[in-house]
C-alpha cells in the first residue's frame, strides 16, 4: 500500500512539474523570439488544476521500465526514447479519437509519424530519460521517502484520498467539457453536410429546407451551445484558449457552409451558426456573431 501511495503522489508531482515547465516555456518563448514584448503566462494544462497528466504518466512509465538499466546510459537513452514516443503517440491518438482535435501536431517536422511524434522530440525524450533516471528520479524518490516517513499513516491516507478526489473530479469535469466540444463539432459538421447536400435546391425550396434544417439540426446545436455556456463555460473557454486548433475547426466549418451558393438568407435566420468562439466566450453576446 505504501508503494502505491508513494507512486501516486509522485505521479501528481511530476504532472505538476511538467505543467509548470511547459507553461513557462510557452510563455517565455514568444518573448525571446520577439513575437511579444510583455510576459503573459500561458496555461498549457489540459485540466483546470496545475497538472498535465501525460508528464506524470511518462515519468512513472520510465521509472518502471528504465530503472533496471540505470547503470547503462545507452540503454536508458534508447529505451527512454521508445517508451516516451509510445506514450506520446498513444495519447495523441486517443485524445484525437475522443475529442476530434489534436492537442499537438508535428506535421512538417523531420521524420514525424502522422504528426504525433517526430525525430527531434524523440532525441529530446531520450536525453531527458537519462537525466531523469540518473539525476531527477533518485532525488525525488528520496524526498518522498523522507516525507512519508515523517507523516503518520493516517495522515498519508487522508492526504492521498483528498488529492485523488480532487484529481478525479477535475479530470471528470474536463473530460465532460471536452466531449461537449466534440459533440458540438460533430453537430456543426453535420449541419454543413446537410447544407452541402441541399445545394441548388436552396434556390427553389429555401423555405422547406429551412424548416427541415431548423427541425433536424438547429435546435440540437442550440442545445449543445447552451450546455457549453452554462456550468462548463470556464473549462471550455480555457481549452479553446489553450488549444486554438479547436477554434480553427469551427472557423473552417463556418467558411465551408458559407461557400454554398445562395444561402445568405438562410444564414441570416440562423445567425448563431456564423460562429466565432471568441465572441461567444466573451459573454458580451448570447449568440455567436
Amino acid at each position: 500500500m505504501h508503494f502505491f501511495v508513494k507512486y501516486f503522489l509522485m505521479f501528481l508531482f511530476f504532472s505538476s512539474a511538467g505543467w509548470l515547465i511547459e507553461s513557462l516555456y510557452c510563455s517565455i518563448g514568444p518573448m525571446i523570439s520577439g513575437k511579444v514584448k510583455k510576459f503573459k503566462f500561458i496555461n498549457r494544462g489540459f485540466l483546470t488544476g496545475p497538472m498535465t497528466p501525460i508528464y506524470g504518466v511518462s515519468c512513472m512509465v520510465m521509472a518502471a521500465t528504465l530503472l533496471p538499466f540505470k547503470h547503462n546510459i545507452v540503454a536508458i537513452f534508447v529505451l527512454g526514447l521508445v517508451v516516451c514516443d509510445i506514450v506520446e503517440y498513444v495519447t495523441s491518438f486517443v485524445m484525437e479519437k475522443l475529442f476530434n482535435a489534436r492537442w499537438w501536431d508535428y506535421t512538417g517536422y523531420f521524420l514525424n509519424i502522422k504528426g504525433r511524434i517526430c525525430f527531434r522530440n524523440s532525441i529530446i525524450w531520450g536525453a531527458l530519460s537519462v537525466v531523469f533516471i540518473k539525476g531527477i528520479y533518485p532525488g525525488v524518490n528520496w524526498v518522498f521517502d523522507q516525507l512519508l516517513d515523517a507523516i503518520t499513516w493516517e495522515g498519508i491516507i487522508a492526504l492521498t484520498f483528498l488529492l485523488l478526489g480532487v484529481f478525479l473530479v477535475d479530470l471528470g469535469r474536463t473530460v465532460v467539457a471536452s466531449l461537449s466540444i466534440h459533440d458540438l463539432i460533430l453537430k456543426a459538421k453535420g449541419f454543413r453536410n446537410a447544407v452541402y447536400s441541399a445545394g441548388d435546391k436552396l434556390k427553389t425550396s429555401g423555405d422547406e429546407l429551412l424548416t427541415e434544417l431548423q427541425e433536424n439540426y438547429v435546435e440540437d446545436l442550440r442545445s449543445s451551445i447552451a450546455h457549453m455556456a452554462g456550468w462548463q463555460r470556464y473549462r471550455v473557454k480555457r481549452m479553446v484558449e489553450t488549444y486554438p486548433q479547436l477554434r480553427g475547426i469551427f472557423s473552417r466549418t463556418r467558411e465551408e457552409i458559407m461557400e454554398v451558393a445562395d444561402i445568405s438568407s438562410l444564414l441570416g435566420k440562423l445567425q448563431f451558426l456564423r460562429m466565432d468562439l471568441e465572441t461567444f466566450f466573451s459573454q458580451e453576446k448570447n449568440e455567436m456573431y
